[in-house]
């Protein structure tokens, strides 16, 4: 049986089903999480899209799998199927049981969103090898759909030994000497590692005042906005990390100098303690993700970003954990940390071509035009306002 979730309401009721389904999955992540979901439509779900999740149940009325899809409008008249909260998650799947049917999920799903014309084009990012290989499979079975895919959004993880000692023999003498000597010196100069994973809910708030405030910083250094640059964005992401503190699924980590905790959030001109680098981590299934890093620029002759993830892999060596990913992107220090490629693919299904063609024409300059111009208003604004100092 299939049940088509269009609406929060609907959406809360099946929270249990969902929760239940996400702890006998096989590919359980905070990115395919309830809350996450759950945050993320009661935010932005109406403006960005409408709900369109897929919950099947089997003959016992026992959950089986869940797409978590979305229906979003573009070119005004056409419609497009995506996953929920693909711009801000780094591994998307359709969730489902480990003992469930596989084939027969996916035909059902597929079968479904072609019976009610749901959409123009599905177009699903972020998704793994093994999604876009079943994909693949049970396209056949629809000779009207044509499939188009590529890579796209790799993540770079490797697995933990049992040690640290274990952990930088893996290097060579000058590899080990270049982290080694980051972490010597930061330590000489008073700089501290500090993590929230033992502490309040109302220190925790003014730990994320400070990771705000740092990875804004950084990115607005360079000109651009940062993730955070609009109330709302900042809003749901606030809300979400608050319900994760709460369920132990999230870790933030930062290094500071001197001693005496300070009130957090500002420019720190009075603190007598100064955060230099922050990140969010997601502990979960024996896995730290590293979602959001962010360092003070001012502090970069300290290599603080380097430094943190040092001490970040440490951290999960010592909690046991059997995995570090670094998530999304191939910036070059993930590689000198050893981390190797985890591919993720984006794919498009689609009837026409030609709508195929309006849908790549509407991401580009949803993602590329829009995205440039932003910043360059932001650029501009920042330029006028300092010129008024």
């Amino acid at each position: 049986m299939l049940k088509i979730i269009r609406d929060i309401k609907e959406l809360q009721k099946i929270e249990m089903d969902w929760n239940v389904l996400s702890e006998s999955s096989l590919n359980e992540n905070v990115f395919l999480s309830y809350d996450w979901n759950y945050i993320w439509s009661k935010h932005f779900a109406g403006k960005n899209g409408s709900l369109f999740i897929i919950a099947v149940y089997n003959d016992n009325q026992e959950i089986e799998a869940i797409a978590p899809f979305l229906i979003k409008n573009f070119f005004l008249f056409f419609k497009s199927l995506i996953f929920i909260s693909s711009d801000y998650s780094d591994y998307l799947d359709i969730i489902i049981r480990k003992d469930a049917d596989k084939k027969k999920i996916y035909s059902e799903i597929l079968r479904e969103i072609i019976k009610n014309k749901v959409a123009d084009i599905i177009y699903l990012k972020q998704v793994s090898t093994e999604l876009l290989d079943e994909v693949k499979k049970k396209v056949y079975e629809f000779p009207e759909l044509s499939l188009f895919h590529k890579g796209s959004g790799d993540c770079y993880y490797f697995n933990l030994p049992d040690t640290t000692d274990a952990y930088l023999k893996r290097f060579n003498s000058k590899q080990r000497y270049n982290i080694l000597s980051r972490v010597e010196k930061a330590e000489k100069n008073n700089i501290k590692f500090k993590g929230s994973s033992n502490i309040g809910k109302s220190l925790f708030k003014e730990y994320l005042g400070y990771f705000f405030y740092l990875h804004q910083k950084r990115w607005n250094k360079k000109g651009k906005r940062g993730v955070f640059y609009n109330k709302k964005i900042k809003d749901f992401f606030t809300d979400l990390f608050n319900v994760l503190f709460d369920k132990n699924k999230i870790v933030l980590s930062f290094l500071s100098i001197n001693e005496n905790y300070g009130n957090g959030g500002g420019d720190y001109k009075d603190n007598k303690e100064k955060i230099i680098s922050s990140a969010v981590c997601f502990d979960l299934c024996g896995k730290r993700q590293v979602y959001l890093p962010g360092f003070d620029t001012e502090y970069s002759g300290y290599h603080p970003g380097m430094v943190l993830t040092f001490y970040m892999i440490e951290e999960a060596i010592n909690k046991k954990y059997e995995e570090f990913d670094f998530l999304k992107g191939g910036e070059e220090y993930k590689q000198r940390f050893g981390a190797v490629k985890r591919e993720n693919h984006k794919l498009y299904l689609y009837k026409n071509k030609i709508v195929y063609y309006m849908y790549k024409i509407n991401l580009l300059i949803e993602k590329e035009i829009k995205e440039k111009l932003k910043d360059l208003v932001f650029k501009t604004r920042r330029g006028i306002k300092w010129r008024n100092v």
